[in-house]
């Protein structure tokens, strides 16, 4: 039997996870140390960009935040009665159906 797979066997799911985790984690270190000049390139741009941002004023915010949280919950509520009343209707449809066909 192959030696990797008798090892891979012995393994815990969540040891395997670990043991994944750790190597994306190596290979995102070991590109970081590879194109630092480039990523020291990007998060100075990146940061200048966010600087020149126009941020809306705090009550704005949490205004507009509001609206779409009301209409979230709108959107929900038409979603599921939507449901609801479809569900309703194909069920009586099924019962009809049944009943016309065992007459």
């Amino acid at each position: 039997m192959n030696p990797i797979l008798t090892v891979a066997m012995a393994l815990k799911s969540w040891q395997i996870g670990l043991i994944v985790a750790g190597a994306v984690l190596l290979v995102a270190v070991v590109l970081c140390i590879i194109f630092r000049e480039k990523l020291k390139k990007w998060l100075r741009v990146y940061k200048s960009e966010i600087k020149k941002i126009v941020w809306l004023p705090w009550p704005q915010t949490r205004k507009s935040t509001l609206v779409v949280l009301v209409a979230l919950i709108v959107c929900a509520l038409v979603i599921c009665l939507l449901d609801l009343g479809l569900n309703k209707g194909f069920l009586k449809l099924i019962d009809l159906i049944s009943q016309n066909g065992a007459a």
